[in-house]
């Protein structure tokens, strides 16, 4: 048996909002210097993009798909009539072909220039009975977000309420990125399932691919093998899921569904119960101050869930009262049957990490991610002890501090879970916050 590190869910430039440079080419790049063995296509699906990887694709004598020496499973993402997005993983191009033509009549833009995230009129139930027909398999996306996700507020409470009677034919749950493994095991619903933590990367950046990966335990890199890992039969395995702390993730934190500021609780040394009208208002948040901040968090949490909520910042702007949105980690609060992760024996580790040019950036105090110092500092650092993946996790602390200390520090503190973070929400990324 070997270990592959994966990433398992991607895009490709026929999605809205991904890079023009994302190709086959730039990916391989990434993947050398993070360390990553598997890759996602990224919608398979979309005609331009599905012609381009039968192209450059090698088959290999395991049935494996490769370019350059990293391997590719052929993957897609679907939004079904729930507006529940789905990643699909598939055995072969002819399947995705069968597929493809199955679907297009319940899809206006599956064959569209701009169709790589298909919109698909079947309920989740009927998409993967069409799915696992044809040998692929299929597990719901980012499970928690906001927005086109299962457990999104005011959607799916469990598996079984969305999947129905075709809930045993899904294979697996995406964590997504401002989920770990800590949280998702509060519900009960999820003991059997297995979890992915892919990156949903729309660039071939090192900050975006494979920020997320897993790493299987399996014979080779091809389909097959795939689905046994997550099935977890024959020795195969998921033995480690790898992702951002929760809280860096951009919707950790409940957020107003307008201004998108995230709600805070700050503590008041005043006595007395807070009614949720003390206010401290910021360009990015809103403070409720409170002397009790976690009992008026939790009752909060409850107003928010009943939609009870507006935004203090925005009703002097707007006719209309604006929400507040729960965030992953307040709907998880509301939906969740345990008030501690339950881990059944089949769950594998899950390291909460930082991306490299986040940690690079934060040392040099530089805010653009694709700051030509930070890059080279990135690719400086990768040259010298290694793949990033590598870096986080293996490299031994002393040999980092020697090339350079700050980042030493900082690597130490996230694998001691030291690091304290500004959490995100409402679209904007979490924050680390150092203190060297």
């Amino acid at each position: 048996m070997e270990s592959f590190n994966s990433d398992l869910h991607i895009h490709s430039p026929h999605s809205i909002a991904v890079s023009k440079n994302l190709n086959l080419d730039t990916m391989v790049e990434t993947c050398k210097k993070k360390g990553l063995d598997i890759l996602g296509t990224g919608d398979v699906l979309q005609p331009n993009w599905l012609k381009y990887l039968e192209k450059n694709l090698i088959k290999e004598n395991d049935g494996s798909l490769s370019y350059k020496g990293v391997y590719f499973i052929l993957q897609t993402e679907i939004e079904d009539q729930e507006s529940v997005h789905q990643v699909v993983f598939f055995p072969n191009f002819s399947s995705v072909r069968d597929v493809q033509k199955k679907i297009s009549s319940y899809s206006k833009n599956i064959l569209d220039e701009w169709g790589g995230r298909p919109r698909v009129n079947l309920s989740p139930a009927e998409l993967v009975d069409i799915i696992t027909d044809y040998g692929a398999i299929i597990g719901p996306a980012h499970a928690f977000t906001p927005f086109k996700a299962i457990f999104r507020q005011n959607k799916f409470k469990t598996l079984e309420e969305c999947y129905q009677d075709a809930t045993k034919k899904v294979s697996f749950l995406e964590l997504g990125l401002s989920a770990n493994t800590d949280l998702a095991d509060r519900l009960d619903c999820l003991k059997h399932i297995t979890f992915l933590s892919n990156s949903d990367a729309h660039s071939e950046s090192p900050r975006s691919l494979g920020r997320e990966f897993n790493r299987l335990t399996m014979e080779n890199p091809s389909f097959e093998e795939v689905v046994l890992a997550i099935e977890g039969k024959s020795r195969r395995k998921v033995n480690l899921n790898v992702g951002l702390h929760p809280k860096l993730g951009k919707y950790y934190n409940m957020f107003c569904n307008k201004c998108r500021r995230r709600i805070l609780f700050k503590k008041t040394a005043k006595q007395g119960n807070s009614l949720f009208n003390q206010y401290a208002i910021s360009d990015e948040f809103i403070k409720i101050i409170t002397n009790d901040p976690i009992k008026s968090k939790q009752e909060y949490i409850e107003n928010v869930a009943k939609e009870r909520m507006t935004c203090p910042a925005c009703k002097e702007k707007f006719t209309k009262n604006v929400k507040i949105k729960l965030g992953v980690s307040e709907r998880i609060e509301v939906i969740s049957t345990s008030r501690v992760p339950i881990h059944p024996e089949h769950r594998p580790s899950y390291i909460n990490a930082v991306p490299l040019i986040d940690i690079i950036r934060s040392v040099k105090n530089i805010k653009s991610a694709s700051s030509t110092t930070v890059m080279n500092a990135y690719n400086n650092i990768i040259e010298k002890l290694g793949t990033e993946f590598d870096i986080i996790l293996n490299v031994p602390i002393e040999d980092i501090k020697k090339y350079d200390e700050r980042v030493g520090f900082v690597i130490e503190a996230i694998r001691q879970d030291k690091i304290e973070y500004t959490p995100g929400g409402g679209g904007t990324y979490g924050q680390i916050k150092l203190s060297i």
